[in-house]
């Protein structure tokens, strides 16, 4: 976890805002400056991402920053039809597999699934030294929600 941050089990874990690629240093300058966050930059070409997070204060901003990846079309899509805002809530959860089955049940529609190996946690520096991998699903949309359930699974 970050800088000794428990697992965020049964409860909101972060909020991932979806800014404009020409408006990602003025939103970093706004929480860094005036809200004094802390945020890490995380650069994913294979997402087609740029990312500023800060788990403690609970904060991904994303942006579209490549001409491919398998997510910048969906960046894309939510600027254009919904512009800058809220594009996700991450909730945490002890038991992944369960959780998703009965999602399903209700008849929630499961876009992805998918895990980020301890290895990946560590080369994008999300953890200060605690080892663990990152389970997670994304729903889509519900009442104006793109939920995505995360389990953190700690790793030897």
């Amino acid at each position: 976890m970050e800088r000794g941050e428990s697992a965020a089990a049964e409860r909101v874990h972060h909020v991932v805002w979806c800014v404009a690629p020409e408006h990602f240093e003025s939103v970093r300058r706004f929480w860094e400056g005036s809200l004094r966050v802390s945020l890490h930059e995380i650069d994913l070409p294979d997402l087609g991402l740029r990312v500023l997070i800060s788990w403690r204060a609970g904060l991904e901003i994303m942006t579209p920053a490549y001409a491919s990846g398998s997510m910048v079309d969906a960046a894309r899509a939510f600027l254009a039809e919904k512009g800058e805002g809220v594009y996700s809530v991450v909730y945490g959860v002890d038991d992944l597999d369960a959780r998703v089955a009965e999602l399903e049940a209700e008849g929630r529609r499961l876009l992805f699934r998918d895990t980020i190996t301890a290895d990946e946690v560590d080369a994008r520096k999300l953890s200060d030294g605690e080892r663990f991998s990152i389970r997670q699903a994304g729903f889509d949309e519900y009442c104006g929600l793109r939920l995505c359930l995360q389990e953190i699974v700690p790793e030897p």
